[in-house]
């Protein structure tokens, strides 16, 4: 089969991914250590070390001498016991290589992007408080010297609610790429379907598609509209759930053409099971690949963007200390 789910975490990876894009797992196709899963030794502690250690020394005390020697061998024996074990249990075992993560994968840019909108909030938190100060300072007379600076937190508040939305949107471009990642498989593999195995995709579908209307509902009342990566995933999302429905026609003609196999003549309709999937190509709808690319490349791009303003944000600050200090 040509897909299978990621050792660590569930994502579908191809024999091509030599990391897991989702979680970033080194060789994510390797089954897991028996190990892991079952032991048949339960583990030593403190206590039996020192009682294992102390039989070891007991025996070697009985060849030495009589009397003492035992005693004196007992002693050597659980005291090297324990100190073994607990220098065993002070030492970090060595991970197994699907644990082993990296920062290129679709947790850690999830991860950031909350990061970057907690610090958004705290800094649009700021210039909201500064406001308020300014409005009570800013009337009379005074109101037209407050006047430039209203006009730098209006302008900087703008500019940090753009960028929250775009991080916003980054969500959902990492929702969407987990989604079709999932409905990816649905599509392939088409000659080793059986009955049993369309029931089970039919079912994967339709479970699919309902959280993918879900995404549709919930996003399409935010009203990011000025936003054009927003209106690309909304139309993305659209399109794939287009494709649910031509993929979910074609399952079950697929699964008729096999009930009658054999027992009746199959028409041209039923032996071209795919035929619904003309003029929508699935697969391209259900690339995660292609979607995680471009997710990539635009991530990126915002995050230049992010430093660039937070060196700015920097450089202005730091004027303002010299011109204060001068």
């Amino acid at each position: 089969m040509k897909y299978k789910r990621c050792v660590s975490c569930e994502y579908y990876v191809t024999a091509g991914d030599k990391r897991c894009p989702n979680c970033g797992a080194g060789d994510p196709r390797a089954e897991k250590p028996q190990s892991d899963t079952l032991t048949l030794e339960a583990p030593m502690n403190d206590g039996t070390r020192a009682a294992f250690g102390g039989f070891i020394g007991a025996v070697i005390g009985g060849f030495l001498m009589n009397g003492m020697g035992v005693a004196v061998g007992v002693a050597v024996g659980v005291s090297l016991g324990v100190l073994l074990g607990s220098d065993r249990e002070w030492t970090t075992p060595e991970l197994p290589q699907f644990a082993k993560k990296t920062l290129d994968s679709l947790r850690h840019d999830e991860e950031l992007i909350r990061k970057r909108l907690a610090d958004i909030e705290s800094r649009e938190q700021h210039l909201a408080e500064t406001w308020s100060q300014i409005a009570t300072q800013a009337t009379g007379e005074a109101a037209e010297r407050w006047e430039k600076v209203r006009r730098a937190i209006d302008q900087a508040s703008g500019i940090l609610a753009r960028q929250r939305d775009r991080y916003h949107v980054k969500l959902w471009e990492i929702a969407l790429v987990r989604w079709t990642n999932a409905l990816e498989p649905l599509a392939a593999d088409w000659d080793e379907l059986t009955h049993e195995l369309c029931n089970q995709r039919i079912r994967q579908l339709e479970n699919l598609k309902s959280r993918g209307e879900q995404f549709l509902a919930d996003w399409d009342s935010v009203d990011l509209s000025e936003l054009p990566e927003a209106e690309r995933c909304l139309s993305r999302l659209r399109n794939a759930l287009a494709a649910c429905d031509k993929l979910h026609e074609a399952l079950i003609v697929q699964q008729a053409a096999l009930a009658v196999r054999g027992i009746a003549p199959v028409d041209d309709a039923m032996s071209s099971p795919l035929a619904p999937l003309d003029g929508l190509n699935a697969m391209d709808a259900f690339n995660a690949r292609a979607a995680l690319g471009e997710f990539s490349k635009a991530f990126d791009e915002l995050e230049h963007e992010y430093s660039r303003l937070q060196s700015e944000e920097e450089l202005a600050e730091s004027a303002a200390l010299v011109r204060r200090l001068g």
